[in-house]
């Protein structure tokens, strides 16, 4: 099959750690055999050649100037929950730059279908891209897309405008399917959570001890893991505060944060408050390559994900690599993550911003190096036989089978 995809997110170079999850999902598609090309803004910051890994890649221009590039690739939104002002005047002329960009791709021949990442703001971009040419969209929700058309009248009606004209949408969880059937989603709707690989997680001997050396963390150091961009959703001020309240029965309890964010300040500051300032690490921004070396460094992962404002994580991919690295895992029961964790089988689910619940699992596990290894073993079986990149690209590819078997829609004719 030819592909034609859309997105407004994707790494601008190697290992950055921009939505990596949708290079995994192209390049596992391409990887069977299939050619993608993908649209996508321009960014200062591009450093990628025009084709790689079987993905032809079409950044559009947008901005008068090549240095001045806010669209996409994670700068879009304030803090990860409201789309900045900038961004509303902006929108126009980035619609119409990524319709001409997409319609004259198209326009070459030969596409068998096109696939959007983020109805929001891709979904219109895509519909009117493939209007009056017969070829079937698909709609990829992410978390963010639904969060921000559930709060806007005008976007609500540009989403469900965009699901009208599609003939599937695809999530990473059954919540966010079921909120864009709320908005009115009336296509075949797929539940596609995304994957892991376990060879990606495996480090070289020495790297785990290398990663606790540095960061001053000893042997008998019982470290818990939070990786992620530190921002409300992500739930980590719940952790901290877990954190403190398992140290008080666990003195041997170290907390590693891995990543950087809005709320690195107030977190900072929060443990100051807590008195625990030399039981927490702050590693800072890690590039994709650095992330297995620090998963490897802990004991148990912690994903204290949240809802916010409406906004929640679809699923967060760190959890499926602490599971593909071998590591216990406790996450909340938000977004896809009930439909991932299983208490007592591959991990511990606890209570969304519970952190006295997620402080007593915190402290089972600590105190149970057997459990640990049990979970972690089951964890990565499960990624390995499950959940791997490769049968995520092969679910995609059957969407896009039916998509292009099915009679387009009079809307997409």
């Amino acid at each position: 099959m030819k592909i034609l995809a859309l997105t407004s997110s994707y790494p601008r170079y190697e290992d950055d750690p921009t939505a990596p999850f949708i290079e995994s999902i192209t390049n596992h598609v391409a990887a069977l055999g299939h050619t993608v090309h993908l649209v996508l803004p321009e960014s200062s910051e591009w450093n990628r050649p025009a084709v790689e890994d079987g993905v032809h890649y079409h950044p559009y221009r947008y901005s008068p100037m090549r240095s001045w590039t806010p669209w996409g690739f994670s700068g879009s939104l304030e803090g990860g929950v409201r789309i900045k002002k900038t961004m509303y005047g902006l929108a126009p002329i980035v619609l119409a730059s990524a319709v001409r960009s997409a319609r004259s791709r198209l326009a070459g021949g030969g596409f068998d279908l096109v696939h959007v990442h983020w109805v929001v703001p891709n979904g219109p971009i895509g519909a009117l891209a493939v209007h009056g040419r017969g070829v079937p969209l698909v709609i990829s929700l992410h978390g963010s897309d639904m969060a921000v058309s559930e709060k806007s009248a005008l976007i609500g009606r540009a989403t469900r405008w965009s699901f009208a004209r599609s003939s599937a949408v695809t999530a990473p969880s059954g919540d966010l399917l079921d909120r864009a059937r709320k908005l009115g989603a009336r296509c075949r709707l797929e539940l596609v959570p995304y994957g892991a690989d376990v060879g990606s997680m495996d480090v070289a001997p020495g790297a785990a001890h290398s990663v606790r050396e540095r960061l001053g963390l000893a042997p008998e150091h019982i470290v818990v893991g939070g990786v992620g961009r530190l921002i409300p959703v992500k739930g980590f001020e719940h952790l901290v505060d877990a954190h403190a309240l398992a140290l008080a029965a666990e003195p041997r309890l170290r907390l590693l944060l891995v990543g950087d964010g809005d709320l690195r300040e107030e977190l900072v500051s929060r443990v100051a408050e807590l008195g625990v300032t030399k039981t927490v690490v702050f590693a800072g921004q890690a590039s994709r390559a650095e992330i297995p070396a620090y998963l490897a460094a802990t004991d148990l992962v912690a994903v204290p994900s949240v809802q916010y404002q409406g906004y929640v994580d679809g699923l967060p991919n760190v959890a499926l690599e602490a599971m593909a690295a071998g590591k216990a895992l406790v996450a909340t029961d938000v977004g896809g993550l009930p439909d991932l964790v299983r208490t007592g089988e591959n991990g511990i689910l606890v209570g969304e911003g519970d952190a006295n619940e997620l402080a007593e699992a915190i402290l089972a596990l600590s105190r149970d190096p057997d459990l640990r290894r049990r979970l972690g073993a089951a964890a990565r079986a499960e990624i390995a036989r499950e959940r791997s990149w490769q049968s995520v690209g092969e679910r995609y590819v059957e969407i896009y089978e039916r998509a292009a078997s099915a009679q387009p829609t009079d809307a997409a004719r």
